[in-house]
């Protein structure tokens, strides 16, 4: 029978965090999960993001169990807002219960924009295999001092974005030791409306 998404609350740094967890659900066990953050707290991102749910579905379709979740001091998570220093560690709390609770050994971070700053930034305190970024946003955080990615890595950007500069985005990933596989969509906008199939099929072909 096959298992259904869960919502829990977990012990996070600064109180409870929300979370919501989909086991593998194909026949065979997996050993494969990813961790997905959503886009900025203070402009409405939840872990109920379309795009998020959208990278769900993606990895959960390739064998992966999924966990997303909710920053501090959002929905059920407690806390406030800590300019993407505090929802680091939120990030790495949930990445240390998933290790705990399942025997996983390939591990993905994903995120969506602000998202993909936070998971990019906690690299350092969490060893994992690849990350996948969506419309990550350079030119609004200090991404200067994200320039040692030593894993497998996908940027995903449409070419309409609203929100950050495309060029930008892609300025400095050029710029990068380690260079990103980059997958451009040149009609999406910041949030892909109208192109969640297309971002969805990317992912499933990329991991």
């Amino acid at each position: 029978m096959k298992k259904r998404s869960e919502t829990l609350l977990i012990s996070g740094p600064v109180g409870n965090l929300e979370i919501r967890i989909k086991p593998c659900v194909h026949d065979v066990d997996s050993s494969k999960a990813v961790v997905i953050s959503h886009p900025h707290p203070l402009y409405g991102g939840t872990m109920n993001n379309k795009v998020v749910t959208t990278m769900e579905r993606a990895f959960s379709s390739l064998g992966y169990t999924t966990v997303a979740y909710n920053f501090r001091g959002v929905g059920g998570s407690e806390g406030e807002y800590d300019n993407g220093i505090g929802e680091q560690a939120d990030l790495k709390a949930v990445l240390d219960w998933l290790r705990a609770k399942y025997e996983i050994s390939h591990t993905v971070l994903a995120g969506f924009s602000f998202g993909s700053y936070v998971s990019l930034s906690a690299l350092a305190k969490c060893k994992i295999d690849a990350i996948c970024t969506v419309a990550p946003p350079v030119g609004l955080y200090d991404f200067s001092v994200i320039n040692d990615v030593d894993v497998s890595w996908s940027l995903i950007q449409g070419g309409q974005d609203e929100v950050v500069s495309a060029q930008e985005i892609l300025d400095w990933a050029m710029k990068q030791k380690s260079k990103p596989d980059i997958y451009w969509r040149e009609d999406a906008s910041h949030f892909f409306h109208g192109e969640l199939v297309w971002l969805r099929k990317v992912i499933e072909l990329s991991y």
